[in-house]
């Protein structure tokens, strides 16, 4: 029996080698694999833009005094007054800048996605776009290893 290849081992919980594709402990024959790429998994962002639209309609109500006294009574904090349009104002600049935030470090995530008898299923999720390049790398050398002639001679098929 010949030796299996590895193609690619991150060390700890992906392996490629010339017959099957190993994520943590889960193992995938390379025969049944029938399709395999890249998946972009896109953030849900119409939280931050519901949060940042919030904000910008307090900075509007505080800003040109829409809130009417008898909706929000004058406060004091630390011997400060504040009224309700300057508290609409200054929450609203608190959320419009949460949003702000939440919607700059949102970042998209990658998958090895595969298509078995299974169906189709994300096996190795990552931010890192290189790092998911270079398992797809390895399992097209795997599946070109898989096809070509001369593996096909050596392993008397």
């Amino acid at each position: 029996m010949i030796p299996e290849k590895v193609l690619y081992t991150d060390g700890h919980e992906v392996t490629v080698t010339d017959s099957f594709f190993k994520v943590r402990k889960s193992l995938y024959q390379l025969k049944g694999i029938t399709k395999h790429g890249i998946f972009i998994i896109h953030p849900e962002r119409i939280t931050p833009i519901l949060v940042l639209t919030l904000g910008v309609l307090m900075i509007a109500l505080g800003f040109f005094h829409l809130v009417p006294r008898a909706t929000i009574p004058d406060f004091t904090i630390q011997a400060k007054v504040m009224t309700g349009n300057a508290a609409a104002l200054g929450l609203g600049i608190v959320l419009f800048a949460l949003g702000a935030f939440w919607l700059a470090f949102m970042k998209d995530r990658y998958a090895v996605r595969i298509a078995t008898a299974e169906g189709e299923k994300n096996v190795v999720v990552s931010r890192k776009r290189e790092y998911i390049n270079q398992i797809l790398d390895a399992l097209n050398h795997a599946f070109m290893d898989l096809v070509s002639p001369e593996r096909q001679t050596r392993r008397g098929r």
